[in-house]
């Protein structure tokens, strides 16, 4: 296998020029992927494969993914299950693929940046060491900007580049590939969240890293390509399957600028020499404001933040035996996400509180000033994303035309009635308290209920998921999904007669409305019936996407 390359020295290309050959290759070529879902989407590693194999039926190809959704370099290296990859056999070569925004993304308030390569290249340099170590080679896959934000590829190319050159590695340019084909009319080379990448977008890599290990022409190559269905963590499912199936035409101009650039690449010592982008942001920071007496600041104060899109949030403080004692809540209609504060400083000018978001599994570091008669914050929270979020705090309890004083006591009033009266009786009084706050009537979108009760029993929380479908079923009695959804739960709680029950009224109602998943659900109510576990909703879905910019729900 040649390992030529224009950032190797001369000893080195020749020592393994004796053991070369070109296309149509014999022996072994062992490939290994380090990355998360830009690598494991469509199963990309096994279409490599598929292609190689295809060009050289006689070479035995091994490629083995390491992966996870959202993963940097950083999390693998802390993981240890790519590390103990690299060291399980002998690898030719190491694919390290970081995450779409390097491993440090910066989100200010409601916008999200590309933040500073510094961990990247520390990572990028940490793996590489292990990589030689174990005697193979180190190979960078540039990844692409996003759809809306191809101004981004800069940053990306200069990265990936950059690294590429100081530790001697060779550079699967995929991301450059992407740039020149992504106004190509005929082809679509995301999925419609504009940042993974379609079948189009995955064989456009697996035919970058195709020219760039084989340093062979990949035009010719079929347009279909199948091979085992990878997971989101690398595993290969037990039967092959059609992965790639796009056409000839689309193919043909894939391959023709993939050659085209690594050929440009090989060929020119200065073509990656890419400027470092200056940063589109400046970091917040917030400013003193007067000398902060205990006394003056404690009580409850209300504000705004963007932090999630919540209502509102309170802040309450308190003296006791002279310290001060915060908490933190974001209230929305349904529920209050109360922060778990683990540590407080009063400085003569700043309040500083150290919190714990368990929805988000978040540490934040929150600094606060006062400010006449409004209280400023700054919340910062370290990261895979670094996140700055402003906070706005006063006396006024009206924000956003909600009473968050009135709203507080709604939710403890409903912890007492769901204790007295049930889940669903609750929650229903307690919308209809919340539709006299407002001045309109109000209730829980199904689609809402829906989302919420499956995350819950994903999370193991069946009771919950319970309650939050049958509150569904009581807003929304006309719906087929809802029952669907609280039969699955059912299902999933063992409990099999009431799910055969609700299952059935999903059957009658549907057959009424000529519901359109009706052989789904009628599938599972047979399998129930002959004891057969049910398919679970919306069927195979594909590999979740890295975390996006946080939200409440």
């Amino acid at each position: 296998m040649k390992y030529k390359h224009k950032f190797l020295n001369l000893i080195l290309l020749l020592i393994l020029a004796v053991s070369c050959s070109s296309s149509n290759q014999s022996g072994e070529l062992k490939i290994l992927f380090i990355g998360n879902s830009y690598t494991y989407y469509n199963s990309m590693p096994e279409v490599l494969k598929g292609l190689i194999s295809e060009r050289s039926p006689d070479m035995q190809v091994e490629a083995t993914l390491i992966s996870g959704g959202g993963m940097t370099l950083a999390n693998h290296w802390e993981q240890k299950r790519a590390l103990e990859a690299i060291q399980s056999q002998d690898w030719d070569y190491v694919v390290l693929q970081d995450q779409s925004k390097l491993g440090m993304g910066i989100i200010i308030d409601d916008k999200d940046y590309f933040g500073q390569t510094d961990l990247f290249f520390e990572y990028s340099r940490k793996f590489d060491a292990e990589i030689k170590k174990a005697g193979a080679q180190t190979v960078f896959m540039m990844t692409w900007s996003r759809k809306a934000e191809p101004q981004n590829q800069a940053i990306l190319n200069y990265a990936y580049s950059t690294i590429a050159k100081e530790l001697g590695a060779m550079l699967a340019p995929v991301g450059l590939v992407w740039d020149e084909l992504r106004e190509e009319s005929a082809l679509d080379l995301y999925v419609n969240d504009g940042s993974h990448p379609s079948a189009m977008g995955s064989y456009l890599a697996a035919s970058t890293l195709f020219a760039t290990l084989l340093e062979d022409n990949p035009q010719g190559l079929s347009p279909k390509v199948s091979g085992y269905p990878l997971s989101n963590r690398g595993e290969a499912a037990p039967e092959t399957a059609d992965l790639i199936d796009i056409t000839e035409d689309q193919a043909a101009l894939i391959q023709k600028v993939s050659w085209t650039v690594v050929e440009a690449m090989n060929a020119s010592e200065d073509y990656l020499d890419f400027d470092e982008v200056e940063p589109a942001y400046t970091i917040p920071v917030l400013t003193e404001g007067e000398s902060l007496d205990l006394s003056a600041l404690s009580g409850s104060w209300y504000g705004t933040s963007t932090y999630g899109d919540y209502i509102g949030q309170v802040l309450d403080i308190r003296e006791e035996n002279g310290t001060a004692v915060v908490s933190l809540s974001f209230y929305s209609p349904h529920t209050v996400d109360k922060m778990e504060v683990e540590k407080v400083k009063l400085e003569e000018k700043i309040l500083s509180i150290d919190v714990f978001d368990a929805l988000r599994d978040r540490k934040s570091t929150v600094r606060l000033a006062l400010k006449g008669e409004e209280i400023k914050g700054l919340l910062e929270a370290p990261g895979n994303y670094h996140m700055y979020k402003h906070l706005n705090f006063s006396r006024d309890a009206q924000v956003n035309g909600v009473d968050l004083s009135a709203l507080a006591d709604l939710m403890q009033a409903m912890e007492g009635n769901i204790k007295q009266m049930g889940f669903v009786k609750a929650a229903k009084k307690h919308y209809e308290g919340y539709s006299e706050l407002i001045g309109e009537a109000y209730q829980p979108e199904e689609f809402f209920l829906n989302a919420v009760g499956y995350n819950y029993l994903r999370e193991g929380k069946i009771d919950d998921a319970l309650n939050l479908f049958d509150l569904a079923m009581a807003y929304y009695p006309n719906s087929v999904n809802t029952y669907d959804s609280y039969a699955e739960a059912l299902v999933v709680a063992g409990r099999k007669e009431e799910a055969l029950a609700i299952y059935e009224k999903a059957l009658t109602l549907g057959r009424k409305t000529n519901y359109e998943n009706l052989d789904y659900i009628e599938g599972n109510y047979n399998k129930l019936k002959n004891n057969t576990a049910p398919s679970p909703q919306g069927g195979a879905v594909p590999p979740p996407p890295p975390p996006p910019p946080p939200s409440p729900k």
